[in-house]
């Protein structure tokens, strides 16, 4: 039995612009059931091509795809960040910093369906601070 020789990395095939390239040019998803294969159907470059970073409506329906959660916080921080170090900011950029930020331990077990969840956890520590701060109930409502 000889050694199996390591051949690179897999060849997908681009739904949209029908080239066929590294699954390394694919972002990966958690939903197994749409996608066997854990990568979506089409190249990263071709999925965020029409991704406005500051419009949600444009790249919310590739975060569900990706059956990553939405967490608005996490998004605007990456955006500023980018913004704030003068580079060029695209979709491709932003999308793919979210999708490594969601990979982390402290997300990693939360999908798409959490994002109720995930948003009511967030309005609870924001106002946890402001009771901290004193603020009142009704300034905090």
């Amino acid at each position: 039995m000889g050694a199996k020789k390591y051949t690179g990395p897999a060849q997908l095939y681009c739904e949209k612009c029908k080239k066929t390239l590294s699954e390394k040019e694919f972002y990966s998803t958690n939903n197994l059931e749409k996608y066997p294969n854990g990568k979506l159907p089409q190249c990263k470059k071709c999925i965020t091509m029409h991704i406005d970073n500051w419009n949600p409506d444009t790249f919310l329906w590739i975060i569900e795809e990706m059956d990553v959660p939405w967490i608005p916080d996490e998004w605007n921080k990456l955006l500023a960040s980018a913004t704030r170090d003068g580079k060029k900011v695209t979709g491709l950029s932003i999308l793919g910093k979210y999708k490594s930020k969601m990979s982390m331990v402290q997300y990693q077990k939360y999908r798409w369906k959490d994002n109720e969840y995930l948003n009511e956890l967030a309005m609870h520590k924001i106002e946890e601070a402001m009771k901290n701060q004193g603020f009142s109930g009704a300034e905090i409502d």
